[in-house]
């Protein structure tokens, strides 16, 4: 882990954009009466360092689960068994991530449950990436689906994924440009900031079940995931999902911001998040 510190120094040094979201997300984590006093007078730029090489340890770490070497990766598993109770009935549903903590351990915890979990991503190389995955490691039960706005087929291949009994990986932290008009401004850390409605939108479209996933490091190669019922199988009526979907997105971003205060460092959504949405 030594030598992650000259890489980590390296991108502090040259990671403007990085740098200061990381600074403005502290500034504003440790500004809520519940932090206030865990960083006095206010973070430095040694915080944002820290912060900056937790992300890095996490990197390292994932390289190590795409190289097959997962022997080396501990993770103690909270609520999965609701995972596997829809596995056995071969019904899938939908795990509703963020940037908070690694992401890509679900590529290891797929394997060990013998689950597959398709994760959906902005992205026109899925079918590259796909077999670059396969050939590192081809126990790991993890496919990505290319999503387009719009795109019809990436609706279908989500739908025949769920009547498999497969999973979908979405993050909701996230809003694209291209799918801002599909988004909502709530309060988040004591501003305002804008989540998407579109995985919540998706949910009530499938009538899928919606678990909200999290996954930190919790030491050296040890992670904790835990998996909780967010929303219950059902789709609902086409004049209420609007409504629905925002309530989820406040639901989310008040959980995410509970886990933000559990884990400060583990955030990793190193861009301009706020804008210029103003206080909530």
């Amino acid at each position: 882990m030594a030598l992650l510190t000259p890489i980590v120094v390296y991108f502090f040094v040259t990671g403007g954009e990085a740098r200061r979201a990381s600074m403005d997300y502290l500034q504003t984590l440790f500004a809520l009466p519940r932090q206030r006093a865990a960083i006095v007078p206010s973070p430095s730029w040694l915080h944002v360092f820290r912060h900056l090489h937790e992300f890095a340890e996490n990197l390292l770490d994932r390289l190590i689960v795409w190289s097959g070497d997962a022997e080396r990766i501990c993770i103690d598993e909270s609520g999965t068994e609701y995972l596997n109770d829809l596995a056995r009935q071969r019904r899938g549903g939908i795990l509703l991530c963020s940037h908070l903590g690694s992401y890509d351990m679900l590529r290891l915890l797929s394997g060990q449950m013998g689950i597959v979990v398709n994760v959906l991503m902005f992205t026109q190389h899925s079918a590259r990436i796909n077999a670059f995955f396969k050939r590192l490691n081809p126990g790991l039960e993890l496919h990505l689906i290319d999503f387009q706005p719009g795109s019809i087929s990436a609706v279908l291949q989500m739908k025949a994924a769920i009547d498999r009994g497969e999973f979908l990986g979405l993050m909701g932290d996230r809003v694209w440009e291209t799918e801002r008009e599909r988004s909502v401004s709530i309060p988040f850390l004591g501003r305002r900031a804008r989540f998407p409605l579109g995985p919540f939108l998706l949910q009530s479209v499938l009538g899928c079940p919606l678990f909200l996933t999290t996954c930190v490091r919790t030491g050296p190669g040890r992670y904790a995931v835990s998996t909780q019922p967010f929303a219950p199988a059902g789709a609902g009526p086409r004049r209420n999902r609007a409504k629905r979907a925002e309530d989820l997105a406040r639901r989310y971003a008040a959980a995410l911001e509970e886990w933000c205060l559990r884990t400060p460092y583990q955030w990793f959504n190193f861009f301009d998040f706020w804008k210029d949405e103003g206080a909530a």
